[in-house]
C-alpha cells in the first residue's frame, strides 16, 4: 500500500508565528506546504474563564510516516501552552501532486 498524504491543523496567536514554524518544518523536511488561512474568532473555556480570542489558523501537508514527527515538532516550537494540534490522511489526491510531495520528503 502506498504511503497516504496527510494534513496536520493547528491555531497560532499570530501569523509571524505561523510562517516562522512554518518555515522550520519545511526546512527540516517534515512538511512540505504550509496554508495560512485567514484569521478566525475562537470561543473556549480556559482554566474556568470563557475566553474569546483571534488565532491563525494553519494547515501543513506531510506523509503519514511524517505525522507523528510533525507533530511532536510542532509542539515543540507552538507557543501555547496545549496546542491544538490535529492530523488526518487525504483519501485521494491528484496524482503529479502526491508524487511531487513525495519527492519533496525524501530526506537527503
Amino acid at each position: 500500500m502506498s504511503e497516504k498524504i496527510a494534513l496536520v491543523y493547528t491555531l497560532f496567536g499570530s501569523t509571524e508565528e505561523a510562517r516562522r514554524v512554518a518555515m522550520i518544518l519545511i526546512e527540516e523536511k517534515l512538511i512540505v506546504c504550509a496554508n495560512h488561512l485567514a484569521p478566525v474568532v475562537s470561543q473556549y473555556l480556559w482554566e474556568g474563564e470563557l475566553v474569546e480570542d483571534q488565532e491563525h489558523p494553519s494547515l501543513f501537508k506531510t506523509s503519514d510516516s511524517n505525522v507523528a514527527a510533525t507533530m511532536a515538532r510542532l509542539k515543540e516550537l507552538h507557543g501555547y501552552d496545549t496546542p491544538a494540534i490535529l492530523s488526518w490522511l487525504a483519501d485521494r489526491a491528484e496524482p503529479a501532486f502526491d508524487n511531487w510531495v513525495k519527492a519533496q520528503l525524501q530526506r537527503t
